[in-house]
């Protein structure tokens, strides 16, 4: 068993989800090739066996088209459809090969998403039997796109549950007073909307006493504008597995996006039994987030977001709490397991 993905920037989460596949499967190979890693996510990877990564780069188009295509893959996992080079290679396989487009673009019914919909099954889409997808949200597109309901699969974006879930377990383990913290995990750039979740929190604080404060993690092309308060600080980057004091420590999550196609830090917070409090264009709230466990706000609305804020504030350690255990629930819906599953089941479709 040969699997052959075409990958855009590799995250922690990502590799736990191709070993998780590789431990199930022990007589699989893969062959993963892959962006450079992001500046402003400098994550470390921890490589294995029977997985072969590669860096794209133009400067060794030939030499990388040549190693796929002599990987002879049962089975190609690509990434969108933004690389030219990797649509060309796909083309390149032999025709027994299982092909699945991954993407995680939401349907928006944009003229650009209008006409792709519309030409799909003449271009490069109609060499694609299969489409996985995080969420609802993302099949909606699919269908749209010409996939057959049953070639759709979604889970594409598993967060790292065994590296989380422990974690809530831990935190709902040891219920007394509840963290009076809100806690950020994302990049300092401006579709994060940083800046607003920072106005309204500072307000809401100020109008119920300052009992609260929030921590942020994360780095970006905006962090040397992020905002300065005695209740806000601002830790940087750090790699996953270095996150767990400051999970445990925090109450609510926040996640203020005006573009979030999907979102894998709300998965991970929900595992981690936070509560939520996430913009309504972040794809991953149709799974992770419902009335029992957190709070949904307009994309950019500074006022409805001190509204929750203040909401939350006002909350007993009993609610809080109640609030938690659903997060985690919640968070228990998708795992790795069901990544490799999914990877499975299409193989043998």
């Amino acid at each position: 068993m040969r699997v052959l993905i075409l990958y855009t920037e590799l995250a922690g989460y990502v590799l736990g989800n191709f070993k998780r596949f590789l431990d199930l499967n022990s007589e699989a190979q893969m062959l993963v090739v892959h962006y450079p890693v992001n500046p402003e996510a400098p994550f470390n990877f921890n490589k294995f066996e029977h997985a072969e990564f590669v860096e794209f780069s133009n400067n060794s188009i030939s030499e990388t088209a040549k190693k796929v295509v002599e990987f002879n893959p049962d089975i190609v996992l690509c990434s969108g459809w933004g690389n030219k080079h990797y649509i060309q290679w796909v083309k390149l396989l032999r025709p027994e090969t299982k092909r699945v487009i991954c993407f995680d673009n939401q349907w928006k019914a944009s003229l650009k998403q209008i006409i792709l919909s519309t030409i799909s099954k003449l271009t490069f889409l109609k060499m694609f039997t299969y489409a996985w997808v995080p969420g609802m949200p993302q099949r909606a597109y699919a269908l749209k796109l010409g996939f057959k309901s049953e070639s759709i699969f979604t889970g594409l974006y598993p967060a790292d549950s065994e590296l989380f879930k422990p974690v809530g377990k831990k935190k709902l383990s040891n219920q007394g007073a509840y963290p009076k913290v809100f806690l950020s995990v994302a990049r300092y750039i401006p579709q994060k909307d940083l800046p607003t979740m920072w106005q309204a929190f500072i307000e809401a604080n100020n109008d119920m006493g300052n009992r609260w404060t929030m921590k942020c993690i994360g780095l970006g092309e905006e962090f040397e504008k992020r905002t300065v308060n005695p209740n806000i600080t601002h830790l940087g980057f750090k790699q996953p597995s270095e996150m767990e004091d400051d999970v445990l420590n925090a109450g609510v999550y926040v996640l203020p996006s005006i573009y979030e196609p999907w979102g894998v830090a709300v998965h991970e917070m929900a595992l981690s039994a936070l509560p939520m409090v996430l913009s309504d264009k972040v794809g991953a709230a149709t799974m992770f987030l419902n009335k029992r466990n957190g709070f949904s706000f307009p994309a950019g609305d500074t006022v409805q977001l001190k509204a929750v804020f203040k909401t939350i504030m006002a909350l007993s350690d009993q609610q809080l709490w109640e609030m938690a255990e659903a997060s985690y629930q919640n968070g228990l819906q998708l795992s790795s397991d069901n990544w490799a599953n999914t990877l499975n089941t299409i193989l043998k479709n």
